[in-house]
């Protein structure tokens, strides 16, 4: 039973449960990956393409719990936990409190949904000691009251949740239920593998959209280890390259290579990289290094503000009027898209009492608030000194002047967003110089960084890519736009495949797309609509050749972000 053979049921099935319409999206399961498991985030519902070993009909059940359960999700996880300082375990579950706490309020709302549910919950007091089977025997005991498992930690997590039975619609029960869980775990010294934990029964969703990273994740182990995999060692298998001395194998936009790093700046991550010719990714191939941006000129961005007062005007409207924000609906309402069905039986109840009904019973669906975070990405390779077509100016001027107009505009609408800037210097060396940060302000120090920006070097876009998105990925925002400003082609001094980078950076987009990230792009090439559709897709691309085109091209941006 496949996924889309459901989509336009399951679609129904959580509209009329919990009077929500997020957009259903099929997740591929590869045949070797571990079970597959439902993922919600920014208004969008994953869904595994196929539960393998479930047989047609109760595939068909199984879609429909795992749907309910994400819509449970929802409507009562009001607010995602912060993970902080937390360890897995603790993690994983306070998650499973969670998803036990969201079910009981959903099965008071709804009885039958314990049928929908119990079904899946096949653990006994016999499937071992494990943390994995000890938290599917919970799972089981929270929703069972049947089921006598027989183990204290078991039983102890039952009266816990059932004590709390008066607070269940606050999700400080979870946390504060799963962090005392958590502790007698640890002293009775379970082991738990994060990497090979999957959550059980099969229609529970992998929780990712119930939590926010407050922090980087640390590296693995210790420090040394990680620093090791990001030392600049000979590679055994290089991507392909052709001699550097022949025209046909030089990369496109490719600068000359830097002969030492400027400062010697220790690398700060290592990313993945992916091979098309192999069909994989390369681990810890890419190095990102922070390089202080250089400080210009404050003037020269209060001039090009100035000078484009009016172009500014109209940026700072159009983003004001996109509200990206979770829609809400607004009950009781005098006009709307649809009838408010409590308020519409209350005025037929009322006409029946030969009473005067309230007129207000239609609701509509509105976003009333701002909650998004974007982070500027400018591309400063040696190629942004180029000059425009038929212009005197360069393409990094216009880069600098849109950078400096979006900030402006950002900024005056208290919008969250940061700036970064990047260039390579082959796979060992790719520069990321952070110009204003999330916390930080758009004022005099982060306008000289932006003014002080100079083109050189090459452009490896897939690591940059993956950085900026790390770093945006601590947003804790309704949506979160990652703005690259561009030119070209990605290239570099060591790859001479045209292709390679590109398919690259585009398979960088549908990581973070995965994420619940939104890439954009705004090209500076009019020839580039090729490779730029190829990496970001057709639609998510604006392409101008002048500063003044920017407010024509960017209400698609925000539009898509509020479709």
């Amino acid at each position: 039973m496949l996924f889309a053979r459901l989509e336009r049921r399951l679609g129904g099935f959580v509209t009329a449960l919990w009077d929500t319409n997020p957009r259903l999206q099929s997740m591929p399961v590869p045949a070797l990956a571990p079970p597959g498991r439902v993922s919600f985030g920014h208004g969008v519902v994953r869904v595994p393409e196929r539960f393998r070993g479930f047989a047609p009909a109760q595939a068909t059940l199984l879609y429909h719990a795992a749907i309910a359960h994400a819509g449970a999700h929802i409507r009562f996880t009001e607010a995602r936990f912060t993970q902080g300082s937390l360890k897995p375990l603790q993690v994983a579950l306070i998650s499973l409190i969670e998803d036990a706490r969201v079910e009981h309020l959903a099965m008071r709302r709804y009885p039958g949904l314990r049928r929908l549910f119990l079904p899946f919950h096949v653990a006994s007091p016999g499937s071992g000691g494990m943390a994995p089977a000890l938290f599917a025997r919970l799972a089981r005991a929270l929703i069972d009251p049947d089921y006598i498992d027989g183990d204290a930690w078991v039983e102890k997590g039952r009266a816990l949740f059932l004590a709390a039975a008066d607070d269940w619609a606050s999700p400080a029960v979870s946390r504060s239920i799963g962090g005392l869980l958590g502790n007698d775990l640890g002293q009775m010294r379970v082991s738990f593998n994060a990497k090979t934990y999957v959550v059980e029964p099969a229609y529970r969703d992998d929780n990712a959209g119930i939590w926010i990273a407050t922090e980087p994740p640390p590296p693995d182990a210790d420090s040394e280890t990680w620093l090791e995999a990001a030392k600049i060692t000979p590679a055994e298998t290089e991507p392909p390259r052709g001699p550097p001395d022949e025209a046909d194998n030089q990369p496109a936009n490719a600068a000359r290579p830097a002969a030492t790093t400027e400062d010697g700046s220790l690398p700060i991550a290592s990313y993945p990289e992916w091979d098309h010719l192999i069909r994989q990714a390369r681990p810890h191939w890419a190095t990102i290094r922070a390089y202080p941006a250089r400080a210009g000129r404050q003037e020269a961005i209060d001039e090009i503000i100035a000078a484009h007062a009016p172009l500014a005007h109209r940026l700072a409207a159009l983003i004001e009027h996109a509200r990206v924000s979770r829609p809400r609906r607004l009950r009781r309402q005098a006009e709307g898209e649809t009838l408010d069905l409590d308020a519409s039986i209350e005025a037929a109840i009322d006409l029946r009492a030969g009473l005067s009904p309230d007129p207000r019973i239609h609701s509509r669906m509105e976003r009333r608030h701002r909650d998004l975070a974007t982070l500027v990405l400018l591309d400063v390779s040696h190629s942004t000194n180029d000059r425009l077509p038929g212009s005197a100016t360069s393409v990094l001027a216009l880069e600098r002047a849109a950078a400096a107009l979006l900030g402006d505009a950002m900024a005056g609408l208290g919008d969250r967003f940061a700036m970064g800037a990047f260039c390579s210097n082959g796979r060992h060396d790719v520069r990321y110089s952070a110009i204003k940060g999330f916390d930080g302000a758009f004022d005099g120090a982060a306008k000289r960084r932006l003014a002080g920006l100079a083109g050189s070097l090459s452009t490896r876009l897939g690591a940059a890519l993956r950085h900026a998105g790390r770093e945006l990925g601590q947003q804790a925002a309704y949506r979160r736009l990652l703005l690259v400003i561009s030119d070209g082609e990605p290239s570099d001094i060591d790859v001479g495949d045209r292709r390679y980078l590109v398919e690259d950076a585009r398979h960088a987009v549908q990581e973070l797309s995965l994420r619940g990230i939104d890439v954009f792009c705004v090209g500076l090439d009019a020839g580039g609509d090729g490779y730029f559709g190829r990496i970001f897709g057709r639609h998510r691309i604006a392409l101008i050749d002048r500063i003044e085109r920017l407010p024509e091209r960017l209400p698609m941006i925000y539009l898509r972000l509020t479709s």
